[in-house]
């Protein structure tokens, strides 16, 4: 027999792991759907689910009853991470074809040179913290969540960090080119 949607949102609430198991099994098809919109990508859509079931497992107590229905708040939570990592991935795309692979190089390599020590220059701009966090973002690739569990700092301190050094960055970029015009 399964539960009523009120009683699973309780369990769910309280951290009971059998109501994890049961809104996965309930709601897995809506959290993927959610994810899957955003990301367009079927094995990115699944990662994205457990991963944010996986967070909210170990989160317990983020989820209230009170607040709304269970089946919303798991979706939403699904489409802000298919969201992040949406962005996530967009950035670090361009970030990377530029840093790595430049569009038309000189035969003399002048302009790729001259492309990194300006990248480098604009990270060295940065604080050590921002550095680093850049550098696990987007060079190496994790997650929001996959650097605030190496960093062992909350996830919403990584967001801000990344937020500021990216922000400090297009700084630089922005005064570099209109002096370059």
């Amino acid at each position: 027999m399964s539960p009523s949607a009120d009683e699973l949102a309780r369990a769910f609430a309280r951290g009971e792991a059998w109501a994890y198991e049961a809104a996965y099994r309930i709601h897995g098809d809506a959290l993927y759907a959610a994810a899957m919109s955003v990301l367009r990508d079927a094995p990115d859509a699944q990662d994205c689910v457990h991963d944010v079931m996986a967070r909210l497992w170990q989160r317990r107590h983020t989820f209230t009853p009170e607040r709304g229905s269970l089946r919303a708040f798991l979706a939403v939570c699904a489409r802000n991470e298919a969201l992040t990592r949406s962005r996530n991935a967009g950035t670090r795309e361009r970030i990377l074809t530029r840093v790595v692979a430049p569009a038309a190089p000189s035969p003399d390599h002048s302009d790729v040179v001259a492309e990194r020590e300006s990248i480098e220059r604009a990270l060295s701009a940065l604080t050590e913290r921002q550095r680093e966090t850049i550098q696990m973002a987007y060079y190496q690739c994790l997650t929001h969540f996959e650097i605030a569990e190496r960093t062992g700092e909350p996830v919403g301190t990584v967001k801000s960090r990344l937020s500021g050094a990216l922000r400090r960055l297009r700084e630089f970029f922005a005064a570099q080119e209109s002096t370059h015009v």
